[in-house]
């Protein structure tokens, strides 16, 4: 077995048998017990209270003649605007910093990368196995052969890389398509696959549900088949339509061999998601908002205070996974649940690396302008419902130590309850506060909109510049990225408009349907607009494939 691992890594020959896996590892999450789902239930109350009470806090402060309002509550107000005055400078400042570092790597060849990390001798760079989980879910072939192009476009692709699309049996086109994407694909892989995971049980469709079959059974073939051993393979998980910069796995594989052997159980790494590859096909509300988006989470990366969280394209050690019991297949937020739960098995011992490097997802794009903007709400709505995590990390308070507990809650309190509330404060300032509608107070809630808008003017196309140089994560029209239009310059003069319709209201009515229903559907966000361009549609795939081989598949289902 060890001399197995350690020779030479041969390519796994794609063969009708090895492609769709169906056998995985027997580990599974173990259910919460009662007190913790209690717990997770009455909790899912706590953000719309926490919401509604300061909502009444900004509504009391408001209708107050300045002479009756009392002086805690001016305190109050103006506590909330220096936290957010403070918040959004430095993680504008932050994100400065960041594209620097962008721009340096952005500036390296993959091979820059290799060298670096060869001289670890413990583990060396070619020993790294990448497996790249794709959930998916009807989407259109157009949509995985463009993400799948960016991953074959990796240096070492053909040694490195095992892609497995994690579909559902339930999906009447998913054998159709995974079997179109093999025959383009599977020889630029050391591996490729697609699972077809059937829900069961206490399980709800989505991602979460479908990395864990799709990671399960990589484990079993590649691990318990093949040999290989588990300390060598790190999971990536991103969407069906995501962007990799050219050198996005040689530098994780430069960051994997360079840490330490605890280290690498411990790490989660995160390049910086960003949602430029279709930005300019969508309405300009949305595409403010986007981009809002992608700056502040670069800034988010770039500081060294905030506690860092994944968010939709990140990578972890298959042993941390197997720590956590995979990923947990009755929740829909996936992210942050999966580090919640490496957090919680590691007893607080996790962390997020940041990889400077551009990671690219698309923009949810419908049939019409207000479909898109309803869409990119729904998407917001979805994203929120991530708050329902904080009754997790109650249920969980006795499984690290109280300094990392306390760090995590913060964090999640921060991002999921004060964040929606913070513009609300800003915006509404002159009106809160005796002394903010005049003087020198006034002009500095002002100059706090102006000195926004030309920051996010400048970061936005320092970023849509380094993206042009299309390295792969810059989508499919790249170069179109550096054009400077007037149109794109004053669009963020709307960028107040779109963080309250497309965050703040959002983040408030997940809150509210939080406090009436725990339960949420998964809908796969549209993105009709980039899926008609290009490629065929997976309408005409059924047609291709042999009768044989896919009575094959059903029978193994």
């Amino acid at each position: 077995m060890a001399a197995a691992a350690d020779a030479a890594p041969e390519r796994v020959a794609s063969s009708e048998a090895d492609f769709v896996l169906t056998r995985a590892d027997d580990i599974q999450p173990t259910p919460p017990g009662r007190w913790a789902r209690l717990t997770m239930t009455v909790l899912a109350r706590y953000p719309l209270l926490h919401s509604v009470f300061w909502l009444s806090v900004v509504g009391v402060a408001a209708s107050s003649t300045k002479a009756d309002a009392s002086e805690a509550l001016k305190i109050a107000i103006e506590c909330w605007l220096v936290y957010s005055f403070g918040k959004y400078i430095l993680t504008g400042s932050c994100a400065l910093r960041g594209l620097a570092k962008l721009r340096r790597n952005d500036a390296k060849s993959p091979d820059d990368f290799s060298s670096a990390s060869s001289s670890n001798d413990l583990l060396r760079y070619e020993d790294v196995l990448h497996v790249i989980a794709i959930p998916n879910y009807k989407e259109d072939v157009a949509t995985l052969r463009r993400t799948i192009a960016t991953l074959a476009q990796q240096r070492d692709a053909s040694t490195q890389l095992v892609v497995v699309l994690a579909m559902e049996a339930r999906d009447p086109l998913a054998r159709a398509t995974a079997q179109t994407l093999r025959k383009e694909f599977s020889h630029q892989f050391r591996g490729m696959h697609c699972t077809l995971h059937t829900l069961r049980s206490g399980e709800v469709a989505g991602k979460s549900s479908n990395e864990n079959w799709a990671v399960r059974c990589a484990k079993r073939r590649y691990c318990d088949e093949l040999g290989v051993r588990s300390d060598r393979i790190v999971v990536t998980t991103c969407d069906a339509d995501t962007y990799f910069h050219a050198s996005h796995f040689a530098a994780l594989s430069a960051a994997y061999c360079s840490a330490s052997s605890k280290q690498r159980r411990r790490t989660f790494w995160q390049a910086c998601t960003q949602f430029y590859p279709n930005c300019d096909k969508v309405p300009t509300l949305c595409s403010v908002r986007y981009a809002l988006l992608s700056v502040g989470f670069l800034g988010q990366m770039s500081n060294p205070l905030h506690y860092r969280l994944p968010f939709a394209v990140y990578s972890l050690a298959l042993d941390l996974a197997v720590e956590a019991h995979y990923w947990d297949p009755s929740v829909i937020p996936e992210d942050w649940h999966m580090f919640l739960r490496c957090f919680y098995a590691t007893r607080g011992g996790v962390k997020v690396d940041p990889i400077f490097l551009p990671v690219g997802c698309e923009c949810v794009v419908d049939t019409s302008a207000t479909k898109t903007i309803g869409a990119c709400y729904d998407q917001a709505k979805r994203w929120q419902w991530g708050a329902i995590d904080v009754g997790y990390i109650a249920a969980r308070t006795r499984d690290a130590p109280v300094q990392r507990q306390l760090a995590v809650a913060l964090a999640a309190q921060e991002h999921h309850l004060l964040y929606p509330l913070m513009w609300i404060v800003l915006a509404a300032a002159p009106w809160l506060v005796e002394g903010w509608a005049t003087g020198w107070r006034f002009r500095l809630w002002v100059g706090f909109f102006v000195a926004n808008f030309v920051l996010l003017n400048v970061l936005d196309h320092c970023y849509r510049d380094i993206l042009s140089r299309d390295r792969g994560c810059g989508g499919p029209d790249a170069s179109s990225l550096k054009e400077i239009r007037v149109s794109r310059v004053l669009s963020f003069a709307a960028f107040p408009v779109a963080d309250l319709l497309l965050f703040v209201l959002p983040s408030l009515h997940a809150h509210a349907r939080m406090a009436l229903s725990t339960r949420f559907d998964y809908v796969v966000a549209p993105k009709v607009a980039c899926c008609l361009q290009r490629g065929p549609s997976s309408q005409g795939l059924l047609v291709q494939l042999p009768e044989a081989p896919l009575a094959k598949y059903e029978a193994i289902a």
